[in-house]
């Protein structure tokens, strides 16, 4: 073999590996995407974050807000085996409410968070909602 073919095959194996490389880099990457967990995502539209409250409104209170919340994911919060109710801690920031809603269940007259879901819903100061951010389950987390 001519030192002119000997040069041709030996691109075209440094070649074959680079792709190799490629490949199993590539493959590598969609991997460990697909294990990074959940993508977060909003609930949208008028049942899960509706803006039908005109702006000149009462400003709502905290009692009102946490309401307002839970009214907002509906049936999250329904008694079922596993979940007695839910709690939302509400915190007026900036002119708007961010409201952390958990899921509980009551043993021994207490309440226990232990492996239930969680949301947020963030709304203005007359209860119009600006998101709807559904929780990542502790499961997804593991």
């Amino acid at each position: 073999m001519s030192v002119k073919g000997r040069d041709c095959a030996a691109r075209a194996s440094t070649r074959s590996i680079a792709r190799r490389v490629c490949v199993a880099a590539a493959a590598l990457a969609c991997a460990l995407a697909a294990r990074a967990g959940p993508v977060e995502s909003y609930r949208e539209g008028p049942q899960f974050c509706p803006r039908d409250r005109p702006p000149t409104a009462a400003t709502l209170t905290e009692q009102q807000v946490d309401a307002r919340a839970i009214e907002l994911l509906p049936g999250f919060c329904a008694p079922s085996h596993f979940v007695t109710g839910c709690y939302a801690e509400p915190e007026l920031v900036r002119g708007s409410w961010r409201v952390y809603i958990r899921q509980y269940r009551l043993v021994d007259g207490r309440r226990e968070f232990g492996e239930l879901d969680h949301s947020y819903v963030i709304l203005d100061r007359v209860g119009n909602c600006l998101a709807n951010i559904p929780g990542t389950p502790l499961g997804a987390l593991h």
